[in-house]
């Protein structure tokens, strides 16, 4: 690999007129090149400085919590898992030769500033997404129907709260250097080390390596968040384009949305419930189990989405058998066959009710799941 070179950033302007055609000039393009090539110089050097890498994200409170998400280090993990399929003992999946082709183009630089920079859409949703406005799913909204019939389904399916704030994360962000440059602040860089950076990562991250921002490595993740009363925040669900926009690719997309903001509700019925989150690998597999279980009682019963059992059960097929097998990771969240089994448990609740228009209760829910989770995780389970 060629050694970095310092270079100072030069803003580059070329003024080209064309009478007849809008297309690029091959100086213009030349001028573009030159440019991203400076950018990612320059990035690559900010983040070896400041050691970003190996930096936790850092709030006005001290650590912030987003990093510590269960579901957020799951989701990261089907990433690292199919870009390092060496690292890991389970899969592959057919997910694995979709991210493959996703980042077949990408240069040295390009893996090392995603890992570095990339997490900053969802540090700026976590903290500063509050208000219930402007949301829209999927680059260009396809998800937005989907999304929001199931959200207010899960509103009135459930008996808890639903003061809960669903919001949206777009690689967009990183054409809004204000809004990239108040993370970079958190992060630890000056006001001028920032301004700086967020214009790179403009240039980098609007690049055709990185679908011009909408590259859905960079927002492959879902996750709910209780109310944070250290930065201020209301309770949320914050749900990446990247996520559906792959499973929609693989051939999921008439299920995959609505399952995962339901798994995702189950975990705001969990901070409802006051179930404990303990931080331990078994204290995870609970409460990941719980919402899966929680997600298939909801899709597949009549007074829920009503969806296809057959058909959750297909996608829930893809997004588990990637393979978890961190049985010492506080973000474990239970074997393939595990969550199988407790989806399953879930949706035969729903399916053998003798009162198929009775929901049960969000307290009665937890008490049987909990009476059923040794068998959900015995040997045979595994």
């Amino acid at each position: 690999m060629k050694k970095l070179i310092l270079l100072s950033f030069v803003s580059l302007f070329l003024s080209v007129s064309c009478e007849k055609e809008s297309t690029i000039s091959v100086p213009e393009a030349n001028a573009e090149a030159t440019n991203l090539k400076i950018a990612k110089e320059r990035l690559i050097v900010f983040a070896k400085q400041n050691k970003l890498k190996n930096k936790a994200r850092i709030g006005a409170n001290g650590l912030a919590k987003l990093g510590q998400n269960s579901d957020y280090k799951f989701n990261s993990f089907l990433v690292k898992r199919a870009i390092n399929p060496d690292d890991y003992e389970c899969g592959p999946t057919i997910l694995d030769p979709y991210i493959g082709s996703l980042i077949e183009d990408w240069t040295n630089d390009d893996f090392q500033l995603f890992v570095y920079f990339g997490g900053i859409v969802f540090d700026y949703a976590y903290l500063y997404a509050n208000s219930n406005t402007g949301q829209y799913y999927g680059p260009n909204g396809q998800f937005s129907n989907q999304i929001n019939r199931n959200f207010k389904d899960l509103q009135r399916f459930w008996n808890i709260p639903t003061d809960i704030l669903l919001r949206d994360a777009h690689g967009i962000i990183f054409a809004d250097t204000e809004k990239v440059k108040r993370i970079l602040l958190l992060y630890g860089y000056n006001e001028s080390d920032s301004n700086e950076i967020a214009e790179l990562l403009k240039i980098v991250f609007g690049s055709p390596n990185f679908q011009n921002y909408n590259h859905p490595l960079l927002t492959f993740n879902a996750f709910a968040a209780p109310a944070d009363p250290d930065f201020g925040t209301p309770k949320k669900i914050v749900m990446g384009d990247g996520i559906m926009q792959a499973y929609d690719e693989l051939g999921f997309g008439d299920v995959a949305p609505q399952t995962i903001l339901a798994h995702e509700y189950g975990h705001h019925i969990q901070f409802a419930k006051n179930v404990d989150f303990l931080g331990t690998p078994e204290s995870t597999r609970r409460t990941e189990l719980m919402a899966d279980a929680f997600s298939s009682y909801f899709l597949t019963h009549k007074r829920g989405a009503a969806l296809n059992w057959k058909r959750v059960q297909q996608f829930l097929e893809v997004s588990y058998s990637i393979g978890d097998c961190g049985f010492d990771s506080p973000g474990h969240h239970g074997t393939p066959n595990q969550r199988r089994a407790a989806s399953a448990w879930g949706y035969s609740l729903a399916n053998d009710a003798q009162k198929q228009g009775k929901i049960l209760t969000s307290e009665a829910f937890i008490t049987a799941f909990d009476a059923a989770l040794p068998s959900l995780i015995a040997p045979d389970a595994q």
